[in-house]
């Protein structure tokens, strides 16, 4: 008993071997993981800049888009007042058609004895002439 205790040398080697392995399966976890996380970086980094780019754009998009609804409003503003005004001067023109109606009414409606009073007057008219000529209708 005299001799100092080693213990068994064996098992001893066996413990420190299994800790570097771990040792060895963390730092290679770590490595992983960090290349991981720097193309997770770089991929949020590229696809921020490209959805800065297309908010930069679309936010151009509809500023062009609000410029053009207001010229689009003030074209139909502009259609309505000619609209308006065309109406009105269509009221007035059918108002005068309305007012003249009756007259071409009388023209169609009385056509034939009119025919018949003209007939009569051209033909006092022709006889008339030949009176005034010499000729006699005895």
């Amino acid at each position: 008993w005299e001799a100092p205790y080693t213990g068994k040398q064996e098992e001893n080697d066996g413990v420190v071997s299994i800790l570097g392995l771990i040792k060895e399966d963390v730092v290679k976890d770590r490595e992983k993981a960090k290349t991981a996380e720097d193309d997770a970086q770089t991929a949020y980094t590229k696809m921020k800049g490209e959805q800065e780019a297309e908010i930069e754009t679309l936010g151009t998009e509809v500023t062009d888009m609000t410029g053009l609804v207001g010229e689009k409003e003030g074209q139909i503003t502009t259609t309505k007042d000619d609209l308006a005004s065309k109406r009105g001067e269509l009221e007035v023109v059918m108002k005068r058609l309305k007012d003249m109606e009756p007259g071409c009414d009388f023209a169609t409606v009385n056509y034939e004895e009119r025919r018949k009073k003209r007939t009569i007057e051209k033909d006092g008219l022709v006889e008339a002439k030949a009176i005034l000529s010499g000729a006699s209708f005895d």
